[in-house]
């Protein structure tokens, strides 16, 4: 039975760096539409950074939820929530409140209808209208998908055997497919007028298809967990690490046609390095990812996550700003806010959670 995973913090690290760095500004050297643009670029861009945190969050939540199935025979459900509620709420509640203050002096746009999508994790329907959406809440569109999927896959795990669940799996796989392809193409008419969904809502942030790289996450871990031997004699095998990295740089490649599927490519050989990590835990590389400074990094990734959206936002030119909004002091802001944060609040905090474990660490 698989339970801490050494390497996915240093994951986590450079997933919270490939954020931040986007957000600073790194798509102004990319062409638009170019080669560079639509291939190279996504790996330098916030979006891959969310795919591989999806790819975690699918993975390792699902090896807690198995892992507390064998060692107890059952799934708390209830417990379940609390721990979510306690590990997911702690950042976001100081963040809230520091962003309604700065809406209120105008020092940012003022969007209360976008704050109040957020808080109840609704933020990935909001839509691109500026009485809404806010560059400050943006990255809380992922925040929601997450928690969304924390609901649908714990009543699935607390209703449906494993074979069910991963038939379900398959089927929501696939709705994230097909809406991949038709969301962006559908119309909806508006005082008289026809607008493509696309252009008024972030429709690739809805549940459906946003959920896909976390589905791959939970579906690969449902593998790993049954059927464990043979995962790791494969994944000791140097051909599946090539094969790994090989999905992961997908979009290198990725024909024009396939490219509204780069989020699940790209999860795809995500989970699958993951797969790899997780069976290789004497390697050398792992080593390197739980170096120290990485690895704090990559522990507070959650933290760096909320507050780089308070003070480094999606981006450097946008207006009405103040000087925590420039650079390097909101970087520098965002980092050591989150440390305080986590040091300070989220520590305490995480000691309340352990009461509702049910499984040894």
């Amino acid at each position: 039975m698989i339970k801490y995973i050494k390497g996915f913090d240093g994951l986590r690290f450079f997933s919270i760096l490939l954020v931040v760095i986007n957000h600073l500004g790194v798509s102004e050297y990319f062409k638009s539409g170019s080669y560079l643009r639509e291939n190279v670029y996504y790996f330098f861009s916030g979006a891959a950074g969310v795919t591989i945190f999806f790819a975690i969050s699918g993975f390792l939540i699902t090896t807690l939820i198995l892992n507390e199935i064998k060692e107890t025979g059952k799934f708390n459900i209830k417990y379940f929530f609390i721990r979510r509620f306690l590990r997911l709420i702690p950042p976001v509640i100081p963040f809230f409140i520091l962003l309604f203050i700065f809406m209120k002096l105008d020092y940012v746009r003022d969007t209360s209808i976008g704050l109040l999508a957020s808080i109840f994790y609704l933020f990935n329907f909001v839509p691109k209208a500026k009485i809404c959406w806010s560059a400050e809440l943006s990255h809380t569109w992922s925040l929601a998908v997450e928690e969304q999927f924390y609901i649908i896959w714990a009543l699935i795990f607390n209703y449906f055997n494993a074979l069910t669940r991963n038939k379900i799996i398959f089927f929501l796989l696939a709705l994230c497919i097909i809406t991949s392809y038709t969301l962006p193409l559908m119309s909806i008419q508006l005082h008289g007028k026809k607008y493509l969904l696309d252009n008024i809502f972030f429709v690739t942030r809805w549940t459906i298809p946003a959920i896909g790289p976390i589905l791959l996450g939970a579906l690969f871990a449902s593998l790993n967990h049954t059927n464990w031997k043979n995962i790791q004699r494969k994944f000791n095998e140097k051909k599946y690490a090539f094969l790994s990295l090989c999905v992961f740089f997908s979009p290198f490649y990725l024909p024009h046609v396939l490219m509204p599927l780069i989020n699940l490519f790209h999860g795809l050989g995500a989970v699958l390095i993951l797969l790899w990590i997780a069976n290789n835990q004497e390697s050398s590389l792992i080593k390197k990812l739980e170096w120290k400074p990485i690895k704090y990094i990559g522990t507070i990734s959650y933290g760096i996550y909320i507050w780089q959206g308070f003070f480094v936002r999606t981006g450097p030119n946008l207006m009405p700003k103040t000087w925590v909004h420039e650079y390097p002091q909101n970087v520098i802001l965002t980092l050591f806010v989150a440390i305080l944060s986590y040091e300070l609040f989220e520590k305490k905090i995480a000691h309340l959670k352990n009461r509702f474990k049910t499984v040894t660490n």
